[in-house]
């Protein structure tokens, strides 16, 4: 894979028919922990509830990211999980998958929860509220539900808020 171009990366949803990208997923999560692996009879229903997307470099999977809308219109986007294979971590896969959910709800904020300890994930929530050219803050956990943010207490999770210039 160190082979692979990261400029070339597309990024593309997940399939309606989500049977073989809930095995994708399921391989990506595994390849990616310490993320939380789903079973793989759930994530079809992950792939029908939220907005989930495929980062691919030459055909070969490398990243996915899930994501989901706030119930009202005055909610944000809720991205619960942007995972990438450790040996294309660090080379801008991320930001792209992260843009691509953006793109679906254009005018909402962001909200995700990293852990403290999760440097490289922090700096690239970092990078990407730069390239928005949106700023981000720090935000109380209890703000949003834990369920939205799909973390649980304990853990030693922050919450992160990227604004939007409106």
């Amino acid at each position: 894979m160190r082979a692979l171009i990261p400029s070339q990366v597309s990024i593309r949803s997940a399939s309606p028919t989500p049977e073989e990208d809930a095995r994708r997923m399921w391989d990506m999560q595994l390849a990616c922990e310490p993320i939380t692996v789903l079973s793989l009879e759930a994530n079809p229903q992950t792939i029908r509830d939220r907005l989930v997307f495929f980062a691919e470099i030459e055909g070969v999977h490398v990243g996915f990211c899930v994501a989901s809308p706030g119930a009202e219109a005055s909610n944000p986007l809720f991205v619960q999980v942007v995972a990438v294979v450790p040996s294309m971590q660090r080379r801008g896969v991320g930001c792209t998958l992260l843009s691509a959910a953006a793109s679906e709800e254009p005018v909402r904020d962001i909200v995700f929860a990293t852990q403290e300890s999760k440097n490289a994930a922090r700096a690239m929530n970092a990078r990407f509220s730069n390239d928005l050219g949106a700023t981000l803050e720090r935000v109380n956990l209890g703000v949003y539900p834990d369920r939205c943010l799909d973390i649980r207490r304990g853990q030693g999770y922050r919450v992160w808020k990227v604004s939007r210039p409106r």
